[in-house]
């Protein structure tokens, strides 16, 4: 008997320890309408199967947004709970009124505010043990270690001026996998003159969106995976962050204003954030997607209205940055932007295996407060002039108006505070950027900082578009240490060609 209840308080005890199953959500285009206690609809979602007949029925739902609106005045919450999973098939999935002005057929979605408000609210949170899943249906087999498969992501898109397609503001251990992430039009925000028209903001509405996802301060624990992002007027991805980010295979492309911008704005700080970024792409930033496509319809530097980093932070930025395998190429201002990292103390930089070519401004750029920083095994091709001449792909017309090339006047800018050191080893380095190496001490002395620099191949070439941008004949400089009087680091360097 004693022996018996053992095993049954071990049973139950084992019961208890394991993690509760989520419920699993399908969407489909064959499937039904929303059905809840709350609300009488064909389908409950939680079966992978087409709508028959009747109501409340084992069926998926027939629209992406029925998971958070069941076209009910004012109600915009999550079917869905943490820790569930949902498998999106088909697509495209619109996110927005369905209409230009809201009314007739579209007017049914965002009930009891305007389209711009009409995102989805925060998806609820799973846990460290569990996280909520939203899964394009190819997720399984969407990519390999080193690629994406863009033709087996399921896309959702935003339009008629919703702020954004994917809100993931508070997400917290949410996993978003296989999702191409876009809008449907070409009408611009960002450049002078406005190529080929600016969005018509009022009524009818243009089918448009400002920004593929958002993400804020509670945003943490987040993995997005095989996704592409692209084609948004404003930007790929914008927002702090407030813990760890994790993007694996993501491909940010022909946003209009910037890639990824850590800024929203208001240079809200990222709070004790890291960011992870493998094998994954940032792209053709600062232009604006054709629509169909293929391609860049117009681009724009600051001077003519425009943005265009690749990846972007406000003043007050501390983040822990690990980047591997990943490119920046083709951005109508800096690849990578982390000079603001200007707070903090537990900023550490790694970047290895890494490319940044084509931009117009600096390749790869860092603050002083971005510390240990670890720059190992990179090609940086300081060509920022590239942009100004046709490249195969592209609309012979997408420069027209673009300018600003080299406009920082130089390749790799990094900086210090006292203290601080960089590894900088086993990378190439090919510019005609007026300056190849830009480091500056931000504190009053730097003598405490070392800069370790070995095993480098750094090619510098005389190119003649770069004499009114700074450039001189004979080619770029080398090395230039902008510093206060009095103030020096320790450097070593070593085994440069």
């Amino acid at each position: 008997m004693i022996l018996r209840r053992t095993a049954l308080f071990l049973f139950f005890a084992l019961l208890a320890s394991l993690p509760l199953s989520g419920e699993t959500w399908y969407i489909r285009h064959d499937g039904g309408t929303r059905s809840s206690k709350e609300h009488s609809g064909q389908c409950d979602g939680k079966t992978d199967a087409p709508y028959r007949k009747g109501s409340g029925q084992h069926c998926a739902f027939s629209d992406y947004r029925y998971l958070w609106d069941d076209q009910t005045y004012n109600s915009d919450a999550w079917v869905i709970a943490g820790g569930d999973t949902v498998i999106i098939h088909d697509g495209p999935w619109r996110v927005g009124w369905d209409a230009a002005t809201g009314k007739g057929a579209g007017y049914t979605w965002c009930l009891g505010g305007g389209t711009s408000g009409c995102s989805n609210p925060p998806i609820p949170s799973g846990t460290p043990a569990k996280h909520t899943r939203i899964l394009g249906e190819n997720y399984a087999n969407c990519g390999t270690p080193e690629a994406t498969d863009k033709s087996k992501l399921t896309q959702i898109f935003g339009g008629f001026g919703v702020w954004t397609p994917l809100n993931l503001q508070g997400a917290q251990y949410v996993d978003i996998e296989c999702i191409d992430v876009a809008r449907h039009s070409q009408c611009v925000f960002f450049g002078d003159p406005p190529v080929p028209a600016p969005c018509n903001r009022g009524g009818p509405k243009d089918d448009y969106d400002s920004d593929g996802v958002v993400t804020d301060v509670h945003t943490h624990d987040l993995l997005l995976q095989d996704m592409w992002i692209h084609g948004h007027v404003g930007r790929g991805i914008k927002g702090p962050i407030g813990g760890l980010v994790t993007c694996t295979r993501c491909d940010i492309a022909y946003n209009g204003g910037a890639g990824w911008d850590f800024d929203d704005g208001n240079g809200t700080p990222s709070v004790h954030a890291t960011w992870n970024f493998n094998y994954s792409t940032i792209e053709w930033n600062g232009c604006n997607q054709a629509y169909p496509g293929p391609g860049a319809i117009s681009c724009y530097g600051q001077s003519n209205g425009g943005y265009g980093d690749g990846v972007g932070t406000p003043m007050g930025m501390c983040l822990a940055t690990n980047i591997d395998h990943s490119k920046f190429i083709y951005n109508t201002q800096d690849g990578l932007d982390l000079g603001h990292g200007d707070k903090g103390t537990d900023c550490p930089l790694t970047i290895t295996n890494s490319i940044a070519y084509g931009n117009g401004g600096g390749s790869f750029k860092w603050g002083g407060n971005e510390n240990p920083a670890v720059f190992t095994n990179n090609i940086a091709i300081g060509n920022c002039v590239r942009m100004s001449e046709p490249i195969p792909g592209q609309p012979v017309t997408f420069n027209a108006h673009l300018a600003d090339f080299c406009r920082a006047e130089d390749a790799l800018p990094f900086d210090f505070r006292q203290g601080g050191t960089v590894l900088f080893a086993n990378n190439t380095i090919v510019s005609y950027a007026p300056t190849t190496f830009d480091i500056d001490c931000w504190d009053p002395s730097c003598s405490d900082s070392t800069l370790t620099f070995k095993n480098n191949i750094v090619l510098g070439y005389d190119n003649p578009k770069t004499y009114n941008l700074g450039g001189k004949p004979e080619g770029p400089g080398g090395f230039y240490f902008q510093k206060p009087s009095g103030t020096s680091f320790a450097a070593t360097i070593s085994s440069m060609d």
